[in-house]
């Protein structure tokens, strides 16, 4: 659970806060003095505090610095009810995560919370890529050619790549696997989501700084960039990029040398970049919200990863994966999906894609009792056109034009039923039996029925 500090010298505030975070999942706690706050800091460590700047006895800005030395990892928000463009320049000048005005609502803060922390844990959770790494699983011809173009990068280490797909299709997963299959593979792969840190702290992260280059630099620190020599940078969400730090981004891709804030001379590294986007940067391009030419030197290599929906015979074998997965985690011992589970899992439209197959399947362990894993979430039926009236289904033949065998034309609609379903199915015959409403034996013998008449 993350630990939040308020200090502020408003009793109501200071409660309001702190219950209203408890609420939320934090691990809330209050102060009313810069002193009180600065003894939690020291014993408790916290991840992120909310100083308010007009306290009783002190201005909070000029208290930044002192709770920096308390603890140099601490994430400091800003609140003011006398706000302005140059306080909250200033304030993160100082150190300042970013800066908040009142009046403002619990909701409101609780974003700025996670996109806080979840900059704070990009880079406290660079580690080495070493032993297991997510593979990209499936048997559809996609999934197979997204994995051969994974083992060509991973045999050129320099080249620029650029992973396209919706929301959830396995993006991060396919930059993981580039990395490990490379020489790169014992030096840090650093994930840095663009749309999560501030704009005015985006250079000092990506680049870092020298000791003294502002009011909160304490000692020199390493951009996230630099912390990936050797290795591979992976930009999340590229097309949230600010358009100043495209140009930064632009320039450092030229020779690969870049300057921290404050220094004087260039520090060169030796990295990968691999960029990831689920937006149009073609539209973005046109809107004149991303630079053509930043596009051009990041698109070297694309890798396009289709929607789960259009590549729906990947979905038992992910369902396998997952079963896996879950059961090691939760130490459960369910051995298959329920049959009329995965015939919904199978036709469902996946808007959230893998991302939304795998938290399903962890809502699902949760409440399965036994071996078989039961349906315990509702899935929005797939919109789909309707069927043509019996009398106009594409299916029959025009009998004015003459008599038909109707056990041959039965026979031919069969076998296209069960085509589509082992294809579905990435041809387990059980799972396409299911979709079919029928058992593993009946459809075994109708498909040997069938090779038997060739």
């Amino acid at each position: 659970m993350d630990r939040i500090l308020i200090v502020d010298d408003e009793f109501l505030i200071r409660y309001t806060l702190e219950e209203g975070l408890k609420d939320r999942g934090y691990d809330a706690y209050s102060a009313a003095t810069v002193e009180e706050g600065l003894e939690f800091v020291r014993k408790y460590h916290p991840g992120v505090l909310l100083l308010d700047n007009l306290l009783e006895n002190s201005v909070g800005m000029d208290e930044i610095v002192n709770f920096k030395n308390a603890d140099e990892e601490l994430q400091v928000i800003m609140m003011t009810a006398y706000g302005s463009v140059s306080q909250a320049v200033e304030a993160t000048k100082r150190g300042a995560y970013d800066y908040i005005l009142k009046p403002f609502d619990v909701d409101e803060i609780d974003m700025l919370i996670k996109r806080c922390l979840e900059q704070k844990r990009n880079r406290d959770s660079l580690v080495f890529l070493k032993g297991d790494v997510p593979q990209f699983l499936g048997v559809s011809e996609a999934a197979a050619r997204i994995r051969h173009l994974i083992q060509v990068l991973g045999e050129n280490l320099s080249v620029n790549v650029l992973l396209r797909g919706e929301t959830g299709t396995g993006k991060e997963v396919v930059a993981r696997q580039i990395h490990a299959n490379s020489a790169r593979k014992d030096n840090l792969m650093v994930r840095i989501n663009c749309g999560a840190i501030p704009e005015n702290l985006m250079e000092s992260e990506l680049f870092g700084y020298e000791r003294g280059a502002f009011a909160g630099a304490l000692k020199t620190k390493k951009g996230l960039i630099e912390l990936a020599d050797g290795g591979t940078v992976f930009l999340d969400e590229i097309g949230e990029l600010p358009m100043a730090m495209q140009t930064k981004l632009l320039t450092f891709l030229d020779d690969r040398k870049f300057k921290r804030i404050g220094a004087l001379e260039d520090t060169a590294v030796d990295v990968r970049i691999i960029a990831a986007t689920n937006r149009n940067l073609e539209e973005a391009i046109k809107a004149g919200q991303f630079r053509e030419d930043l596009f051009y030197r990041l698109n070297v290599m694309q890798i396009e990863i289709p929607p789960l929906r259009d590549r729906r015979e990947d979905i038992p074998v992910l369902c396998d994966y997952y079963l896996d997965y879950y059961n090691k985690a939760f130490a459960r011992n369910i051995e298959k999906v329920d049959p009329d589970f995965m015939r919904e899992l199978l036709l469902y439209d996946w808007k959230g894609n893998v991302r939304e197959l795998k938290n399903i399947f962890e809502r699902c362990f949760l409440f399965s009792q036994g071996n078989i894993l039961e349906k315990h979430v509702e899935l929005a039926p797939v919109e789909r056109e309707a069927r043509p009236e019996s009398g106009d289904c594409i299916y029959l033949k025009d009998l004015k034009k003459g008599p038909i065998d109707l056990e041959q034309e039965v026979a031919a609609l069969e076998k296209r039923y069960m085509s589509e379903a082992l294809k579905l199915s990435g041809n387990n015959l059980t799972r396409a039996a299911a979709l079919l409403g029928v058992t593993r034996f009946s459809m075994k013998r109708k498909m040997e029925r069938e090779d038997g008449e060739k």
